[in-house]
């Protein structure tokens, strides 16, 4: 997508921010709706026929009146085309409705200036940047609310680079969002020796994720993707799946996972009430087909945390499925400042088997040392040490079961090499959070003089 363009879709998602009366998730629903209407009715006019081009006039023209019951009249065919599985036309009539008749003017307005972008010829061929551009600015528009669930690009991309995806096999995101470590998936195998595709599935919770993962892999020439509304802490696919890639919702306060029914994936023990994290590992290792292979983003607590999680923790390294545990840079999520890392699981598992243990931040930052380095990627040496099972000083170290037994089967690498650069973060991280609570100090010291005062004034009536 042209920097132009990006500046035009920018600008069109700031003025329904500002000039309606929609809410982030609503107007979000709004714009990615009709961009689909639009990229369907100019870049696919041989699967979506029956559209009257008297819609197509009024987007120049001054048909104000019946420009928003034609847009409706389009959306339901492309919705027809589809076996109502998107939902466009409803979505689109909800919020025109929502909005009222004083929205209509931007509303409309809006629709105009993001066709003039969708239509042009060569749009298609940048379709995909396109969308996967506009969810990451209604991420950066929706601040912390979406920037936990939204994965960045190039951590998408190493994920993917780690679980090396061949054409044919079958990948799944349990917990997919917009879809984007599937649409990875697929250009990774394109873009192999035998340019297959893989066969993707992916689930989502909420619908106005999985209508957005429909269509972003559609714009990105994924046709037979099998994307479902489903919680898959309920709903069990065992033994399904070659690969599976996933960003569960951190320490998800649900209890879902105690309400399973049929077939249990919970082998390694049941997870605390209402931290969910154990569950979605346990739940994704058993959708691995026996000889499948995973990369999961986790929070570090997974790595450490005691209790019942720690005996959950110990059954799963005893059982040999934990292949690598990638620590990852500080600040990796946009709005998040927990520490993360990519949990590398394989089946079948080996028993007592060494794990290997990498910082992806110490492992850049020696590689940014050499003149000579390529720079393409900030995650490429962690991924060339995991593809090598190396080991390399103050960087990687593969850990024995008796190591960790020893250890209370802690996964962070700072308990088995603490290198400089984690002892760096650390100091940096301690001194931010006393910030933070120095200031939360003072305003807590306000707030106290304020109730004093009053308190006070009213001791005094």
């Amino acid at each position: 997508m042209s920097k132009l363009d990006q500046s035009v879709i920018s600008d069109i998602i700031s003025d329904l921010r500002s000039n309606t009366n929609l809410d982030a998730q609503e107007y979000k629903d709004f714009f990615v709706s009709v961009f689909f209407v639009f990229f369907m009715l100019s870049h696919r006019r041989d699967l979506i026929k029956d559209i009257d081009s008297f819609f197509l006039k009024s987007l120049s023209t001054n048909y104000k009146e019946i420009f928003f019951s034609e847009l409706l009249l389009a959306a339901e065919q492309v919705d027809i085309f589809y076996n109502a599985e998107l939902g466009l036309q409803e979505t689109i009539e909800h919020l025109i409705t929502r909005a009222g008749k004083v929205n209509d003017s931007v509303l409309r307005q809006a629709c105009i200036n993001l066709y003039k972008v969708v239509s042009r010829s060569e749009f298609h061929a940048a379709a995909g940047d396109c969308f996967e551009k506009i969810i990451q600015v209604f991420s950066d528009v929706q601040g912390k609310r979406a920037g936990e669930a939204y994965t960045p690009r190039e951590l998408v991309d190493m994920m993917v680079e780690l679980v090396e995806p061949r054409g044919g096999e079958s990948v799944y995101d349990p917990t997919c969002g917009s879809g984007g470590f599937l649409i990875s998936a697929n250009n990774k195998a394109l873009n192999s020796k035998d340019r297959t595709p893989v066969q993707i599935y992916g689930r989502e919770i909420n619908l106005s994720a999985a209508r957005i993962a429909r269509i972003n892999c559609i714009v990105h020439g994924i046709t037979d993707g099998d994307i479902r509304i489903s919680d898959s802490l309920q709903d069990l696919e065992v033994s399904s799946y070659d690969i599976v890639l996933a960003n569960p919702p951190f320490s998800l306060a649900t209890d879902s996972y105690q309400k399973t029914n049929g077939c249990s994936y919970l082998d390694f023990g049941m997870p605390p009430p209402r931290n969910a994290d154990f569950a979605f590992l346990q739940m994704i290792i058993k959708s691995l087909k026996s000889d499948g292979r995973a990369a999961v983003l986790i929070p570090n607590g997974v790595l450490f945390r005691s209790g019942v999680e720690e005996g959950i923790r110990t059954r799963i390294v005893q059982a040999g499925i934990v292949e690598a545990v990638i620590s990852l840079p500080g600040g990796i999520l946009k709005y998040s400042g927990i520490p993360r890392a990519i949990l590398l699981l394989k089946k079948p598992g080996v028993e007592n088997k060494p794990i290997l243990l990498i910082d992806a931040a110490e492992a850049q930052s020696r590689v940014r040392t050499a003149l000579a380095a390529p720079q393409s990627s900030l995650f490429d040496s962690a991924v060339e040490i995991y593809k090598k099972l190396e080991e390399v000083e103050g960087v990687s170290k593969f850990v024995t079961t008796d190591e960790l037994a020893r250890n209370s089967f802690i996964l962070n690498i700072s308990r088995y090499m603490p290198t400089q650069q984690i002892q760096t973060m650390g100091l940096l991280e301690l001194t931010k959070n006393q910030r933070e609570l120095e200031n939360r100090l003072v305003e807590l010291q306000r707030e106290f003089g304020e109730l004093l005062a009053e308190y006070e004034r009213r001791s005094d009536i």
